[in-house]
């Protein structure tokens, strides 16, 4: 309670903060820019009257303004609250407790976190974070059925970083449930991804800033002549006004040739007048738009795609109305495709959010619309022992791999499993990759794993061999790395008696080798007769032999042997069978949770 109450109450300090970074408008579109405004590269070059400091009690970076210390998370917690307070005044009634974060898409675990954690100090349950182009893509393939795969490139160029996405929207038939006859559905999946996040909107209103400053210093120390050399720039105010001015000139190029300029009383009583013409405002932002094709490649070449593989592309962000900007990525599309704007580039990625959230939401049943989006940054797991003495020792047990790929996709589960006797510890980080932005730690989460060493010794007792340990690693929707089980098992066999009931056929096999040997012996004591015979025949051939009663003793042995036969086959007997089962014997194990910014 006591960080809410200070939050409220010092929530006019962030809104002043965003007033002398030119956004007197707050905009939770602008949650990012907020984070980025961290970055010193940024900030010395775009002469932000903010100095970052580190906070040695959080382990992070913190802004001072006025005495008071802020950090990231209060920050967006304060634009979060005022979200709320505009959605109870014109939307719906009543608190409002849930809701969808949109995140650009080079956004890291600890940039999500950090989301998270602000939305838990303006009392706001996240129901999902989700790719601000990936959202735009959900509102684009709402109503859209396509009888064939559609690739589409989403171009978003807003006001602080340019992203793009390749999306394939596609249809299947889904199966009949309880809620509904089986009808053909609308799907989409992101193939790949590339990003500047270092070029938007902002990134040309710097250059029209630096134009107007110098033409202003000439100005200003032409009529001081003291010969000292002042800048403008040094000064938070006017350099306010300065960034005003440049985004309405701007905005006004984009549909006019030419803009006049005047601030009247800019800095020490010396107002500035001026024009711009197009083509002198696309001559100094020439850089720049050579910057702006590389991710369309990028995110082509992400996705194993060439420009003959696309049919659409679909622009959004407030960039894209820069005409050079869509003659530049004209130029880079060809010929065959058209650039279409058939979505609200403004409000496109807030409706998609909107939509998401409604299906994650038990509170709200609309139609569905599969999404698959894609982690851009690979993660893997580095394990080792938690008592070893020397973690640097080369013969020490360590076990290192890459469970999430880069482009892989989210909402998935994977388990890795090892054989191994002691409590572990699992660190879990960024694998190398180009792709992460620069200055990111690569440590995301740490885990200390006990209990394995109690149950090894208890299995060790009863004679059975080491635990198999698995660990389940979760990639969340939002884009979080969860480690969601940690268990060990032994595998252990034992011998069971079992009663059961069988027919006698063991007796009858018995019987039959019997009934072969007893006809073998006949046939031997045939021929001895029939021999003997033949010699009483020639010595008396006037004794005869009785072969009546020979005959009819054999048929009467045949039918007693049937008879007994039919007899046997039909007898039942209980057996004992002894069996081997095999049984596993797991335990689940405790672990413990450090954040990598703790780690710092």
């Amino acid at each position: 309670m006591i960080s809410w109450l200070a939050i409220f109450e010092t929530k006019h300090h962030g809104i002043d903060i965003l007033k002398q970074c030119h956004y007197n408008t707050v905009s939770v579109t602008n949650l990012s820019f907020i984070f980025r405004l961290l970055s010193l590269q940024v900030l010395a070059e775009r002469h932000y009257p903010i100095t970052p400091i580190y906070n040695e009690t959080r382990s992070g970076v913190c802004l001072t303004v006025d005495g008071h210390s802020f950090t990231p998370e209060e920050l967006v917690a304060m634009v979060l609250t005022h979200a709320k307070d505009i959605t109870k005044a014109y939307g719906v009634e009543g608190n409002v407790r849930d809701c969808v974060l949109t995140v650009p898409s080079f956004y890291t675990q600890h940039e999500r976190r950090a989301l998270l954690d602000a939305a838990t100090l303006a009392d706001l349950n996240v129901l999902a974070l989700i790719d601000e182009t990936t959202a735009a893509g959900l509102h684009y393939g709402i109503d859209l059925i396509e009888d064939e795969p559609q690739n589409i490139v989403f171009y978003n160029m807003g006001a602080s970083a340019l992203q793009v996405s390749v999306m394939q929207f596609y249809s299947y038939e889904r199966k009949e449930t309880k809620y509904g006859k089986a009808k053909k559905v609308g799907a989409f999946q992101v193939l790949g991804k590339a990003w500047d996040a270092s070029l938007g909107g902002v990134a040309f209103d710097a250059l029209i800033v630096d134009y107007m400053a110098d033409q202003f210093n000439e100005v200003w120390n032409k009529k001081r002549n003291d010969g000292e050399i002042k800048d403008v720039r040094k000064y938070p105010r006017p350099m306010a006004k300065l960034r005003i001015q440049a985004n309405k000139a701007k905005h006004v190029l984009s549909a006019n040739n030419d803009v006049p300029i005047y601030i009247d009383a800019l800095h020490d009583d010396t107002s500035y007048q001026s024009h711009l013409d197009r083509a002198t405002f696309e001559d100094m932002c020439k850089d720049l738009l050579a910057k702006s094709a590389i991710p369309i490649t990028n995110a082509l070449k992400a996705a194993n795609m060439t420009l003959a593989d696309i049919h659409g592309v679909e622009l959004i962000g407030g960039g894209m109305r820069v005409p050079k900007v869509r003659e530049t990525i004209q130029h880079t599309l060809g010929d065959k495709l058209d650039l279409g704007m058939h979505i609200n580039s403004d409000e496109s990625m807030a409706l998609g959010a909107a939509f998401h959230g409604a299906n994650v939401s038990t509170a709200f049943k609309v139609r569905h619309i599969g999404m698959t989006d894609i982690n851009p940054f690979p993660v893997a797991v580095s394990l080792g022992e938690l008592d070893a003495k020397n973690q640097n020792d080369e013969d020490a047990w360590s076990k290192h791999a890459t469970i999430f790929k880069a482009n892989g996709k989210v909402g998935v589960k994977k388990t890795i499993a090892f054989t191994h006797d002691k409590d572990i510890t699992c660190d879990v980080d960024y694998d190398d990759s180009e792709e992460l932005p620069v200055g990111t730690a690569t440590s995301i989460e740490k885990y200390n794993i006990t209990g394995v060493v109690e149950f090894a010794k208890e299995m060790a007792e009863k004679g059975l061999g080491a635990p198999k340990v698995s660990l389940q690693f979760e990639l969340t929707t939002s884009g979080i790395v969860l480690l969601v089980k940690a268990e060990a098992s032994v595998e252990e066999t034992y011998t069971v008696t079992e009663e059961v009931e069988v027919d006698d056929e063991d007796e009858d096999a018995i019987e039959e080798s019997d009934e072969k040997k007893d006809d073998e012996i006949e046939s031997e004591e045939s021929k001895e007769k029939e021999a003997a015979k033949e010699g009483e025949e020639a010595s008396n051939e006037e004794e005869l032999p009785v072969e009546g009663n020979t005959t009819d003793s054999a048929t009467v042995d045949d039918e007693k042997k049937e008879d007994k036969k039919e007899v046997k086959k039909q007898k039942k007997k209980m057996i004992s069978v002894e069996k081997v089962r095999p049984t596993l014997v797991n335990i689940f194990c405790t672990f413990c949770y450090f954040s990598a910014h703790s780690l710092v």
